[in-house]
């Protein structure tokens, strides 16, 4: 299987000063740390990683890591954290956790909602309380998004996290089973005050 590239060097030097200078070349400072390598400190082009992060997959897609210097290293790995300036938002450093494509790794992954379920027809709310969740999963199978047909739910229904349609080999995380998905019908709103009954009379104001 093929994937991005992303090319990085090596960096000797570390400190505030020196990713300063980094960032002023066009490069953004990065380290990669895990598997079977050890801690490297480096450098890499910040429109590639960022036009990874914006496409499909972003941070959990498997990338090709290809490490120049004294010793040269090719290994895949996943974006494990980044920084943006707080203003611009433009990538100032990102984290690589080495992989292999069955290693198992902990990732958030969206929950997306498509289709219509016949319980809205008659009146019904789809309700999505949760964005992401969090599995456990090998690493090629990290799913972009998990999808949930709303045309198989009925008024009533509710999902949970363990109930999530999940790849081969993945498992979810969690401390509490939540719910995620809920098909409720809308309460009535109340008014402020209860209209007279037909024929009744109003209630005279006070003198």
């Amino acid at each position: 299987m093929e994937y991005p590239v992303i090319r990085a060097k090596d960096r000797a030097i570390v400190g505030t000063g020196i990713a300063r200078k980094v960032r002023e070349l066009g490069f953004i400072p990065a380290v990669v740390y895990g598997g079977n390598g050890e801690s490297r400190s480096l450098v890499v082009d910040p429109k590639v990683v960022g036009d990874i992060l914006r496409s499909a997959g972003g941070r959990n897609k498997i990338v090709s890591l290809s490490i120049e210097g004294d010793k040269p290293e090719q290994t895949l790995a996943i974006v494990r954290d980044f920084q943006l300036e707080t203003i611009k938002r433009t990538l100032l450093h990102c984290d690589f956790l080495r992989v292999s494509e069955e290693s198992p790794v902990l990732v958030k992954v969206p929950v997306r909602i498509f289709g219509k379920s016949e319980a809205e027809k008659l009146g019904g709310v789809v309700k999505q309380t949760m964005r992401f969740v969090t599995i456990r999963c090998p690493a090629v199978r990290i799913p972009e998004e998990i999808g949930i047909d709303a045309s198989k739910l009925n008024m009533g229904d509710e999902l949970k996290i363990s109930q999530l349609p999940l790849p081969e080999g993945a498992r979810p995380v969690f401390l509490r089973d939540n719910k995620v998905i809920l098909v409720s019908i809308p309460k009535a709103e109340k008014t402020d005050e209860a209209a007279p009954a037909e024929g009744e009379a109003a209630a005279p104001a006070a003198q």
